[in-house]
């Protein structure tokens, strides 16, 4: 079993993953900065004058054109593998100061395969997947803040919220929201979360899902509150109003009509 996400709208991001790890015993590069994580077994990566193990718990970050190869130290399983543009990832303020690191932190690894199947879900949409792939990045990589940028970092979380609070209805994406507020992505998507404990489209999913809600005790048809409260369809309103509620919305319709 094989899968790929690639987007156009996140291009600087391609990930595979394979349900059977094979070994890649040719020494190669890529332009890209790699990152490389397992859930079963034990791989070798072998660079021109060292190596290192990885396994179960851990992620390794291979910088753009450092060769390397990889050998199988015990059967491996569930491989993924992230391959970041590194000019993308410099615009956006975020660098890697290695040639390669390892990463033995549980909860890096953690975030890592809950990003990596975020990115493989069909049914997340794409402002969701870009947000956690930026907030991944900025667990791992150095932030250098523009010099010219300097942020009140509570007063602009409230400004974004605000705006988000009248225009949550409206086609939103991360690169137009941090140009309207004059700072990168990746402070605009930090500075929200560390003031609010939510990400920015978590925020915009609940604000849909409370509109919805009201709507559907106007009694309206719920193809109808799907349309009039930001979602694609009603499946994608049912699975987010039960994520929110425990609830799908005829189950919360019928029950105020009782």
């Amino acid at each position: 079993m094989q899968a790929v996400f690639k987007d156009k709208q996140i291009s600087y991001a391609e990930l595979r993953f394979v349900k059977e790890v094979s070994e890649c015993t040719k020494m190669h590069l890529h332009d890209e900065i790699t990152i490389t994580a397992i859930k079963k077994g034990s791989l070798k990566i072998i660079l021109n004058d060292s190596s290192f193990d990885l396994n179960t718990n851990e992620i390794a970050i291979i910088d753009a054109q450092i060769p390397h190869c990889a050998t199988i130290n015990v059967k491996s399983q569930d491989g993924y593998v992230l391959y970041l543009d590194k000019s993308y990832l410099l615009e956006k303020h975020l660098e890697f100061i290695f040639d390669t690191k390892l990463f033995e932190d549980k909860n890096i690894y953690k975030n890592f395969i809950n990003l990596c199947d975020c990115l493989l879900d069909k049914s997340i949409n794409i402002m969701e997947k870009e947000e956690n792939l930026l907030l991944f990045c900025s667990l791992v990589f150095t932030i250098q803040r523009d010099k010219n940028e300097v942020i009140d970092e509570s007063k602009i979380s409230y400004k974004i919220k605000n705006y988000l609070d009248i225009n949550y209805l409206e086609e939103l994406n991360l690169e137009d929201l941090a140009k309207k507020f004059d700072i990168s992505v990746v402070h605009l998507i930090r500075v929200f979360k560390n003031q609010f404990g939510l990400p920015i489209h978590s925020y915009i999913l609940n604000k849909k899902v409370h509109k919805a809600k009201e709507l559907l005790t106007t009694n309206m048809p719920i193809i109808n509150v799907a349309q009039n409260s930001g979602f694609f369809d009603q499946s994608h309103l049912n699975r987010s109003f039960k994520r929110i509620f425990q609830i799908t919305p005829k189950q919360f319709q019928q029950s105020i009509k009782c």
